[in-house]
């Protein structure tokens, strides 16, 4: 492993634990596991949904080294929220960016 490789490992294992949250993931055919997520809630998009008029949605992203390809549907489950994953917003290959929905268990 190269020491900037090394340097971008120790960056986000960092960022994790600072602004990470810890939750259970869920795709609902292996147990679940442990993995950290940072959640962003209320969004702001605009030209969502073929109108001009500013939406919010929550998003959550996850690292690759947790979870390779998280699929629509799959879960996190965060305190007492259940998070569902509905739409990959992007990929730059070490971390996800998805769209989620929540629901207080």
């Amino acid at each position: 492993m190269s020491k900037f490789d090394s340097m971008a490992g120790r960056l986000e294992s960092a960022i994790d634990d600072q602004f990470g949250d810890a939750g259970l993931y869920d795709d609902g055919t292996n147990p679940p596991f442990e993995v950290r997520v940072i959640i962003d809630l209320q969004v702001e998009q605009r030209q969502a949904f073929e109108s001009n008029l500013p939406t919010h949605r929550d998003e959550l992203e996850i690292r690759k080294v947790y979870v390779a390809r998280p699929k629509r549907g799959d879960k996190v489950v965060v305190g007492s929220t259940t998070w569902v994953f509905d739409g990959l917003i992007t990929d730059d290959g070490y971390v996800t960016r998805h769209w989620v929905y929540g629901s207080e268990s």
